[in-house]
């Protein structure tokens, strides 16, 4: 047996198979994303269109937590891009028209998980980003709410924002009591003023698993339409770089990190206003 033929030939196909892997490595690594978004950089700031935006607190009023994370969502693009935000309050049914026109770069929408891309306008590419909600219940661990029929006719409250959850309790019969921000329906349900609160189920484990929460963390069975954020944007290259982007977002944790921080947020907001001991002591 030719010894050093034999070498040679498992050293170039050792070779080989290194060049592979390298250009495999380049072809997935995360981009940098210096060559999408040019309208954004060529402008200086990334205009993120997203479909709802609290009010301004006025002048000397307490800041509070919004019910979405999408300000956190981002946010978290502008750094990763390089590029200051701006968010702008958009109908999503307008994405032609918005990004045609320059009006924003890329919109963040909420889209049924059983919605196809048949029903996307032509020239604009969706991009989910893997980040799922349905409205989840946070009702006193002593409750006698079992199930969402039991919900008939008893008070439900949620932020003015939760559009989902206020679908779904309406869809049931309760009444509804919505508040500008989810620290204030919590309160409210705090208070025995709300007989259950709605938030997304995404952070309800957060939350309840504070110790002043313990005795809040009864709930219902999941119901209502799955919700996924997707991102809406109009060219080629700047889908296929979200895509990549939200698979290393998935894979570093960012989706649990982001509703982590909301709940922990949202449970230091509510200390912050419980101006009156719990009443049911």
């Amino acid at each position: 047996m030719k010894f050093p033929a034999l070498l040679q030939s498992r050293l170039l196909r050792l070779a080989v198979l290194a060049l592979l892997l390298v250009a495999g490595w380049r072809l997935y690594k995360p981009q940098d994303g210096k060559t999408v978004f040019q309208q954004a950089r060529a402008r200086g700031v990334l205009a993120v269109g997203v479909p709802y935006l609290a009010p301004t607190p006025a002048a000397g009023a307490k800041v509070r937590t919004p019910e979405r994370i999408d300000v956190d969502i981002a946010q978290r693009l502008g750094k990763r891009l390089g590029l200051p935000v701006i968010l702008k309050q958009v109908d999503a049914t307008d994405a032609q028209a918005l990004l045609a026109g320059g009006a924003v770069d890329l919109i963040l929408a909420d889209q049924d998980s059983d919605q196809g891309d048949d029903v996307l306008p032509e020239g604009v590419k969706r991009v989910s980003t893997g980040y799922v909600v349905q409205p989840q219940a946070v009702i006193r661990s002593d409750t006698s709410l079992r199930r969402w029929p039991d919900v008939t006719g008893h008070t439900v409250c949620m932020a003015d924002a939760a559009l989902s959850a206020r679908d779904l309790a309406q869809r049931w019969g309760a009444r509804v009591q919505t508040y500008p921000v989810p620290s204030a329906a919590l309160v409210a349900v705090r208070e025995g003023k709300c007989d259950l609160g709605l938030v997304d189920d995404t952070t309800w484990a957060s939350l309840t698993g504070y110790p002043e929460w313990k005795k809040y963390s009864a709930t219902l069975p999941l119901d209502g339409p799955a919700l996924t954020r997707v991102w809406l944007v109009r060219g080629q290259p700047e889908a296929g770089w979200l895509n990549r982007e939200m698979h290393a977002w998935r894979a570093q944790g960012a989706w649990k990190a982001m509703t982590a921080q909301w709940a922990r947020d949202v449970a230091f907001d509510v200390y912050l206003d419980q101006e009156v001991p719990d009443c049911h002591g």
